[in-house]
């Protein structure tokens, strides 16, 4: 008799083990299929913010994060060394820029008709923010290269070629561009832009040959036709030195539009030289 209450208290003992097995079981079969669902969820999630735009690359949840404007004037040919030095200086500019920042170009020209923004492009992700486990480096390279950079590369060389123009209304071309890029003027986030110029506005609003200055410009007509459109605007100038026919004081050239950037609302424009001696 002694030897059956044992053997039914090994029976109960059993039972007892078995029943914490089955509902240790249980437990991991739910916290499984809720870190498989939290998986999913993260996945849907980073696949919602990472979806950009098939047109202009920018993000879709967010759009731009930024949004540059290039402002090529090159009436003349660059030397090869200055053309060297823009190239390696946009390239860092470009390399610099967070994902998703918006880029448009445009050109100085005596003709209207070529005023204006190239189709906006965001800079996608790069293989060098890329996951190998979830994601297809050799697609994102291929994206980032023939769909972002060499489209803006070809536009950056057919821009750099000289035209030979007559006038250099930068002041209206930089306009035109701003108006003609998507969104620009009333961005709220990062604004930059870049200026590749020799800075000799020359068209029939002012004109440096015709030993114009600010305080000329403040008391013409033309000046109420300046706008305020690039508030809190960061402006980098690339400075394409030229002969300095009809301007007596270089420094002119600096005060007119350190006070015309002010005017627009922007930040007091940074400026590099491209010199080639």
């Amino acid at each position: 008799m002694a030897a059956r209450s044992r053997r039914r208290r090994h029976n109960r003992g059993r039972g007892h083990g078995g029943g914490l097995k089955t509902a240790g079981i249980v437990i991991l079969a739910v916290l499984l299929s809720a870190g498989m669902g939290a998986a999913a969820w993260w996945h849907s999630r980073q696949q919602r913010a990472a979806a950009i735009d098939q047109t202009t690359l920018c993000p879709t949840a967010t759009g731009p994060v930024g949004m540059t404007a290039i402002l090529l004037d090159l009436t003349d040919a660059l030397s090869p060394a200055q053309k060297s030095q823009l190239l390696g200086y946009l390239e860092q500019e470009i390399d610099d820029a967070p994902q998703g920042t918006q880029f448009t170009l445009g050109v100085v020209s005596a003709d209207p008709d070529q005023w204006g923004a190239t189709p906006p492009l965001c800079k996608p992700q790069d293989v060098s923010t890329a996951s190998a486990l979830t994601q297809n480096p050799g697609l994102i390279a291929k994206r980032y290269r023939d769909r972002f950079l060499q489209p803006l590369q070809d536009n950056i060389a057919r821009m750099t070629a000289a035209s030979g123009a007559k006038q250099s209304p930068i002041m209206e071309s930089l306009q035109a561009l701003i108006a003609d890029t998507p969104g620009f003027v009333t961005y709220d986030g990062p604004r930059r832009v870049l200026l590749v110029s020799d800075l000799l506005q020359h068209s029939d609003a002012l004109s440096f040959y015709r030993g114009n200055d600010w305080q000329s410009f403040v008391k013409s007509p033309a000046y109420q036709r300046l706008g305020a459109t690039l508030g809190d605007a960061e402006i980098r100038i690339f400075q394409v030195p030229r002969p300095l026919e009809g301007v007596d004081d270089p420094a002119v050239l600096e005060d007119f539009w350190a006070r015309y950037f002010d005017v627009q609302g922007a930040h007091l424009p940074v400026l590099k030289r491209l010199g080639d001696l």
